[in-house]
């Protein structure tokens, strides 16, 4: 909690222009099931936030997109997956097939064009929020003009032998309890079928993107020291694979890199969005960054 408070402090000179931010909760047709978006209005180009795990908008929560909004200006876009948080899955059919992350993205397709947010944007991912987007940008190459991912999955962490020794596992657990949370038992027992989509799609070589993974080791019970080198070696080999990628390590950070230092994921965010833009434009945007800069930085030093 102390991490996140320097966050809140941080908004004196930034009050002014959040006080025009209109918030929008909606569900929206995604093809015979309805999405829930969240979306803080403004105006330029938006930026889509694809949220990890199970796929809950939830995870951005205002404390972080708050500065974002304040600080650029522009339209703030979350949802939640099919079945998760707000949003209705489909019930016309049961085959698992019918409920990947391919359909996922087509829902989110529809959602956006029938919001009106279909043409340029620019990406924000976490975990598996980054096949997600990902899966995307390679429909979109010409609209995504950058993106910033958060400790997020690589295809080449997800070799055959763990892929199917955690289907395997995965399969015994849902057995007996797959009606408990459906979303849940499509995600979990999709994972070849997902990675087998993921290997045929790279992330676009033409878009920007700054690669954030984290510092910290997670608990041993979730990664081995053989699984950990081969996540963050993946993560090295997107960021060197095109000239247009940055790679960072967060340290200090935990899988959660937005949330346990907020300045440095609003950092990335703020460089890519304006890295889009053209000269004066992303003036204004940069003196706001600077103030919230220095006033979080200092609030953060006197939480310690």
């Amino acid at each position: 909690m102390k991490k996140y408070l320097f966050t809140t402090f941080a908004f004196g000179g930034l009050m002014v222009h959040s006080s025009q931010c209109q918030t929008i909760d909606t569900l929206v047709d995604g093809g015979g099931y309805r999405l829930h978006f969240h979306i803080i209005k403004g105006k330029g180009m938006p930026i889509l936030f694809e949220a990890g795990g199970e796929g809950n908008g939830a995870d951005w929560d205002s404390v972080f997109l708050k500065p974002v909004a304040d600080i650029t200006g522009t339209t703030l876009i979350t949802y939640d997956h099919p079945g998760v948080g707000k949003s209705e899955l489909d019930s016309s059919n049961r085959d698992m097939d019918k409920h990947g992350i391919l359909q996922c993205i087509e829902g989110l397709e529809a959602g956006l064009k029938k919001l009106g947010y279909d043409r340029n944007i620019m990406l924000v991912a976490h975990s598996f929020g980054g096949f997600c987007a990902t899966l995307y940008a390679a429909r979109h190459p010409e609209k995504v003009k950058s993106a910033v991912m958060f400790d997020i999955n690589h295809v080449c962490w997800f070799i055959d032998t763990y892929v199917d020794s955690v289907t395997t596992l995965r399969r015994k657990y849902w057995d007996t309890a797959k009606n408990k949370d459906l979303a849940s038992y499509y995600q979990g027992l999709n994972l070849s079928n997902t990675v087998a989509l993921m290997r045929k799609t790279p992330f676009p070589a033409t878009i920007p993107v700054i690669d954030l993974v984290a510092g910290n080791a997670p608990p041993v019970q979730v990664f081995d020291s053989t699984k950990e080198a081969r996540w963050r070696d993946c993560h090295q080999q997107f960021a060197v694979a095109e000239s247009n990628r940055q790679g960072i390590t967060a340290n200090g950070c935990g899988h959660f890199i937005f949330r346990d230092n907020p300045l440095l994921a609003i950092s990335a965010i703020v460089k890519a969005y304006v890295g889009t833009l053209r000269g004066e434009q992303g003036d204004g945007i940069m003196k706001r960054f600077l103030s919230y800069s220095l006033e979080a930085a200092n609030h953060k030093n006197t939480l310690r």
